[in-house]
């Protein structure tokens, strides 16, 4: 099945899911990806701000590391390191991002991004503005890691300039 028809599909599962098994399962991700050793040791980590029905990652804690959100900067990714002092704003895609902070895209460890889907390939289905996979091959963060509900797959055809993840986590 082509990208397309597969992100249709796998928005519409994820957002059939009932909100209360939402939380559920993210926390059920979140106590993975913190037991994870690739997580334990990293000292900056790309996270995502949850958008719609996406796994919550919002209470990641890490004694250590950074945590670097993305923003799309004329119509690149880049990734800023955050703290209390950082002002957020909405982006033109309704996604919450940092608005100031130290970009750090030649610095993340361990990527971890939001998924609608996979496939046997271990190719990951986004939302088709493939922002994630010009910022892989620019950047080569060290670990690409998925995270998606219910380690849902669909046989899509990946496209030549996708990039496959390293792994994924699921509920």
């Amino acid at each position: 099945m082509n990208k397309k028809e597969a992100r249709t599909l796998a928005i519409n599962h994820r957002d059939n899911l009932d909100f209360g098994i939402r939380i559920i399962k993210s926390k059920i991700i979140i106590q993975k990806i913190e037991k994870d050793i690739r997580y334990r040791t990293a000292k900056i980590i790309g996270v995502y701000a949850p958008f719609g029905s996406e796994v919550d990652i919002s209470t990641l804690k890490h004694q250590y590391a950074k945590f670097a959100y993305p923003r799309i900067k004329e119509d690149k990714m880049e990734f800023v390191i955050v703290d209390e002092k950082t002002k957020w704003i909405i982006s033109k895609f309704g996604i919450k991002e940092p608005k100031n902070g130290k970009i750090v895209d030649k610095e993340i460890d361990l990527l971890i991004i939001s998924c609608l889907a996979k496939n046997k390939n271990n190719y990951r289905l986004g939302y088709g503005k493939g922002f994630y996979d010009k910022f892989i091959k620019e950047y080569q963060p060290k670990i690409k890691i998925g995270v998606l509900f219910d380690n849902y797959e669909l046989n899509f055809n990946e496209d030549l300039w996708d990039i496959a993840l390293d792994d994924y986590i699921s509920n």
